[in-house]
């Protein structure tokens, strides 16, 4: 979809009022401005509904890998963006080392460029370790919850921790594969410090790890549980706490 069309004014209704002081604005000058007006209006609704749901949260799908910054789907895993920033590094290097060795071959004047390609070798020796342990390790980070909550796709691969300040007993639920298609092997942690939290499911099948009891599962305080999505309709739950 291309922009909205801006409005542009298309009459100078107050040099012809100055002019005709007496006389009615002029009709047809009116309901053209009119019409671009509602034009451009109706196209930016059109527009916005591409990217917000009515509730005004971001339209579900709207955001993926390629909206994020490198270093942020690094973060959270993406292997083709890690691939890269370890090719990048690898690269960084092997010209850095290049550079040492042409700059140790040159005269004692190209002392000061040797030092500095020594210190860009380390520096890609660095970024590359770095870029290797997000490969292996991208954390687990943490939203907090005190009133009842419906998950989103961002909330993949996090926790969801209900916090001991919040002492009531509340209900987080999975959103279905048809409201939010999850990637199979997607995981959510669950986290409750006091009271209860009710996990439960829309539309699609919850199963408890150990038991094969399917349905909505009760943390209790001090609980923490995992569900891990199997199948497009079908999550696997299991934790400390759980019933």
């Amino acid at each position: 979809m291309s922009y909205p069309t801006k409005y542009t004014r298309q009459y100078d209704y107050v040099s012809y009022q100055n002019a005709n002081p007496s006389r009615p604005l002029p009709a047809n000058q009116v309901h053209a401005d009119l019409n671009a007006a509602a034009r451009s209006t109706s196209e930016i609704v059109d527009f916005l509904k591409t990217s917000l749901r009515s509730d005004g949260a971001i339209m579900n799908g709207s955001v993926g890998i390629d909206q994020l910054a490198p270093a942020v789907a690094a973060m959270i895993g993406d292997t083709a963006t890690i691939d890269s920033l370890i090719e990048a590094a690898a690269q960084a290097e092997t010209a850095a080392t290049s550079a040492s060795a042409s700059a140790a071959s040159a005269s004692s004047s190209s002392g000061t460029a040797s030092a500095a390609a020594v210190d860009a070798a380390a520096s890609a020796t660095s970024s590359a370790a770095s870029a290797s342990q997000a490969q292996s390790y991208s954390g687990i980070p943490q939203s907090i919850k005190t009133a009842a909550y419906t998950t989103l796709l961002a909330d993949a691969q996090t926790q969801i921790l209900h916090p001991a300040s919040d002492n009531n007993a509340r209900t987080f639920t999975i959103d279905s594969n048809a409201n939010v298609a999850y990637p199979i092997g997607s995981a959510i942690t669950f986290i409750n410090e006091i009271n209860t939290v009710t996990i439960a499911i829309n539309s699609d099948t919850l199963v408890q790890a150990g038991t094969g009891s399917t349905g909505s599962r009760t943390l209790a305080a001090n609980g923490m549980a995992t569900a891990i999505k199997i199948t497009s309709t079908k999550w696997m739950i299991s934790g400390s706490g759980l019933s």
